[in-house]
């Protein structure tokens, strides 16, 4: 019996590198290839500073503008600027191939944030393995480099684990694999436990051995977009304030999307500083009803493969690049349930993390073990496909039923937490001051207060999204004599003047006491209004000592 298991596995084994060889099949076109962004500035400003931004591509979906998850990042920073009293702020976002990168064009000198995307860490896969290839020699030192020298890094899922920092000993092939292939700059760890479903036939070993990642291996990878709205959940996660990144965000927790990426381990004794900026939830993804998922077994074997190669209908979108060797896992079949639960190790584990390089250069780096980038939903659970002779990944092993539908939640779900992305970035730009970083609940907000302990009379400055409608700016304040009641908010002043900056020059109408402010964005366009929505809670305090 084991004979026939190894000799089964041998021909696997040939079958799939061999069509991985085979073109792959022609790549979803898109209609113009954005390079470059123009900067929004306001005449008023004094100050305009540019956030040069290079977001990771390979070369092949560069050349052939099919550039997946990394066309969320160009989305959240394109166009986005904001001002700050007399300072403007803009992101510019650039396609950057691989390439480039061999070239050395990734410098500080011409990028500030290097963007990792989750589809470019997880694409070249089975290049990145081979540590010792020139291209991944160079590709390693390049941005390695550019850390050293202070260039600042964002990644999410896969780009967060391309990072490294992987503390277990490798026990299957995508853990050794994986490991080979990471950059090494972080001081943040995490342990990788997993491998590639139909892998495990191959290896002789049991469908559990593919861990959490079968929340992504298991979705429908159907479609223009991947995973689009099926994989992975929604979780509302703590959100702690020790970074300035989320120091302005006044609830407890976010809803955050995760799609089977680890949970990240502090060191308790770590070389350089780190922060926690959000954890996973105190229950496990497994324990939850609404959102396990069982693990599994392909049983379709080498006829299986050959059928859902050679009439698999569909196009494979993410991980194109892998070509025919994609193809071939996603569209075999035939997949069996097995009644083993997907068990995850994330619980109150960090989600979202920054970390400072250790040198004088000070690099700046965030992680997020999510998608920050991607949309969310409310309510619904997790339903599994009916277990039949047809099933197989690209189509998904399980889907969300009962979600709530987008007109009836009170936020836009796909800009939810585009927020999370400016902030990440532009801290780690080291080119914006932490009191200046992007608004969080709207489109302004008033900028803390400096010093806590004021006089009657003192400056507050605004902090607003740049628009090319008449804007002006409200500044609104509450009133308390004990740090506990407080009275209604009521409107101080409004500024509509933005030449000299987002200001007003506020005089304390009750005296001593403690004083809350939040702002209000007003824009006219030919035809139409747009009024920002009062935040959930207030912008700044002070406390007034006559």
């Amino acid at each position: 019996m084991k004979g026939k298991i190894i000799t089964g596995s041998i021909v696997i084994v040939f079958f799939l590198v061999a069509i991985s060889f085979v073109n792959a099949t022609p790549a979803y076109i898109e209609e113009s290839v954005v390079k470059n962004f123009e900067v929004k500035e306001n005449a008023a400003s004094v100050d305009v500073i540019k956030i040069r931004v290079a977001i990771l591509v390979e070369d092949k979906a560069f050349e052939d503008q099919d550039y997946g998850v990394t066309k969320c990042f160009v989305k959240i920073l394109g166009y986005y600027s904001w001002q700050v009293g007399d300072t403007t702020y803009s992101f510019i976002p650039e396609y950057f191939p691989i390439k480039k990168l061999l070239r050395g064009e990734l410098t500080v000198k011409n990028y500030d944030v290097l963007i990792y995307a989750p589809n470019t860490a997880d694409e070249p896969f089975f290049i990145r393995g081979f540590p010792r290839l020139p291209r991944n020699i160079i590709w390693r030192r390049q941005i390695t480099n550019y850390i050293k020298d202070g260039g600042g890094y964002f990644g999410t899922c896969g780009g967060a684990v391309i990072a490294g920092g992987m503390i277990n000993k490798p026990d299957t092939f995508l853990e050794r694999h994986s490991k080979r292939g990471y950059l090494d700059i972080s001081g943040v760890n995490f342990e990788l436990e997993g491998t590639i479903p139909l892998v495990t036939q191959i290896a002789g070993r049991g469908p559990e051995s593919v861990g959490a990642g079968a929340y992504l291996f298991f979705s429908c990878w159907g479609g223009v977009t991947p995973h689009s709205g099926v994989s992975g959940a929604c979780l509302d996660c703590p959100v702690l304030k020790d970074n300035p990144i989320f120091d302005d965000y006044v609830e407890h927790s976010r809803r955050i999307r995760w799609i089977g990426s680890p949970g990240f381990l502090v060191p308790e004794n770590p070389d350089r500083e780190i922060s926690v900026l959000v954890r996973f939830p105190a229950e496990e993804i497994s324990d939850n009803e609404s959102t396990q998922i069982h693990y599994w077994e392909y049983i379709g074997g080498i006829r299986g493969l050959i059928k859902g190669q050679l009439f698999g209908e569909g196009e494979v979108i993410w991980c194109e690049n892998n070509g025919r060797l994609m193809r071939a896992f996603l569209f075999s079949k035939d997949w069996k349930r097995t009644d083993k639960i997907v068990k995850t190790d994330v619980a109150n584990k960090a989600f979202i993390t920054s970390e400072i390089y250790p040198n004088e250069n000070k690099a700046r780096i965030v992680r997020s073990s999510g998608h920050p980038e991607f949309s969310v939903w409310w309510g619904g659970y997790i339903e599994e496909r009916e277990d039949n002779n047809e099933n197989c990944i690209y189509d998904g092993l399980y889907y969300w039923r009962d979600r709530t539908p987008s007109n009836e939640t009170p936020q836009d779900e796909k800009t939810y937490n585009y927020w999370i992305n400016r902030r990440c970035v532009a801290w780690a730009s080291k080119k914006v001051p932490d009191n200046d970083l992007p608004p969080i609940y709207g489109p302004s907000q008033v900028s803390d207060i400096y010093p806590y302990a004021q006089t009657s009379e003192f400056t507050i400055y605004g902090n607003s999204e740049t628009d090319d409608g008449f804007t002006t700016l409200d500044l609104y304040f509450r009133y308390s004599e004990d740090n506990t009641s407080w009275s209604d908010w009521i409107l101080y002043s409004t500024d509509y003047d933005y030449s000299d900056g987002w200001s007003w020059e506020f005089i304390a109408p009750y005296g001593s006491g403690y004083y809350q402010f939040y702002s209000i964005r007003n824009v006219e366009h030919v035809g139409h209004s747009e009024i920002e929505k009062a935040p959930p809670g207030s912008d700044a305090i002070v406390h007034v000592e006559e």
